[in-house]
């Protein structure tokens, strides 16, 4: 079996017996626990600090297994594009209309469960309502063989992380992203949706440069559901406190700006603003440790941009800025003094 160094992404051959122990990675000798920090998590139980992967990185990931080559439906499947704890996404030819589509089918096939029906059919109504240049759009949504799958925006390109160096991006660069991510947020927010699993691998960048939010499977439509059935949950290098302590009634907007501001951090800098050695090490600096400042690691960036990313980053919500508009408008306001 296969495990991926959340560090610096090296994978590696472990053991059954070593799942849920603590690993070293041979390749840049850090430490962490036997799944990847980076993945999406759930707390169990609600206000607990105890976490399991929604997202295993060990053995077979589901019942369907690949459908590369195979037909489904109108659609020629072409390649896996990736899998996460609800779906395995394809690149598909939609050949009715002969475009290329993304094409998501429910993981467990037709064995789901009711709740896994309910889930999956809850992210694609949800991702479906927002419409915005920033947000990858949602298709269709149906059910054949008793397997249900929907159809997305095919975007040529690659997810953030794959663009970040050790070093980090230029300033602008990073700005514009974030900019870009924000107005699509605030998209989000005002339709009553919460993303609540923001990260480098949930934003493509396509090939002209422009970022496209995606992976809905957490996202929450206040409006519809109110709070009563939000489960705890997100991936722990971006999450916010309040997510972590189990605070059912901050976890909000203000929850995707914190997220935010860790990716910009992470692109400013090369690296997430807190980490650990292990899962336990890095809630605690989270929950606990101010921010670091983006300029002890980058003395040469501006003031503002840093100040920026550390008013997303307050420990307090309601410290944070009011909304994604404000924060887009802020950083706007920077590109506009800095780069014209």
């Amino acid at each position: 079996m296969k495990s991926i160094c959340p560090f610096c992404s090296f994978a590696f051959d472990v053991s059954a017996e070593q799942v849920g122990r603590t690993l070293v990675c041979p390749s840049c000798h850090k430490t962490f626990d036997a799944f990847n920090i980076g993945e999406t998590m759930e707390l169990i139980p609600p206000g607990t600090r105890e976490v399991r992967p929604k997202t295993t990185v060990f053995g077979p990931r589901s019942p369907v297994g690949s459908a590369v080559g195979k037909h489904f439906q109108e659609y020629q499947i072409v390649e896996e594009l990736g899998r996460g704890g609800m779906g395995v996404v394809y690149k598909a030819m939609q050949e009715t209309l002969q475009r290329l589509v993304a094409l998501k089918l429910i993981l467990a096939g037709e064995y789901a469960s009711e709740e896994e029906i309910e889930n999956f059919l809850r992210e694609a109504i949800t991702a479906a309502k927002l419409r915005h240049p920033n947000i990858v759009t949602v298709y269709e949504l149906d059910v054949h063989e008793g397997i249900y799958y929907y159809t997305m925006d095919y975007i040529e390109g690659k997810d953030l992380s794959k663009l970040i160096s050790d070093r980090g991006m230029e300033p602008r660069r990073a700005a514009i992203i974030a900019l870009k991510v924000a107005r699509a947020l605030n998209h989000a927010h005002q339709k009553g949706v919460v993303h609540r699993d923001l990260k480098p691998g949930n934003i493509i960048v396509g090939e002209q440069g422009e970022p496209m939010v995606t992976d809905f499977g957490l996202a929450f439509d206040l409006k519809r559901f109110g709070r009563q059935g939000l489960a705890l949950a997100g991936t722990p290098l971006y999450m916010a406190p309040e997510q972590l302590a189990g605070n059912r009634a901050l976890v909000g907007p203000h929850s995707d700006i914190y997220a935010l501001g860790v990716l910009l951090f992470e692109m400013l800098i090369g690296q997430p603003p807190f980490e650990g050695k292990s899962l336990n090490e890095l809630l605690d600096a989270i929950s606990k440790r101010e921010s670091p400042d983006p300029r002890q690691r980058r003395p040469d960036l501006d003031e503002k941009i840093a100040d920026v990313c550390l008013k997303c980053l307050h420990k307090k919500p309601e410290e944070r800025y009011r909304s994604a508009a404000e924060l887009a408008e802020e950083l706007a306001s920077w590109l506009m003094q800095k780069h014209g």
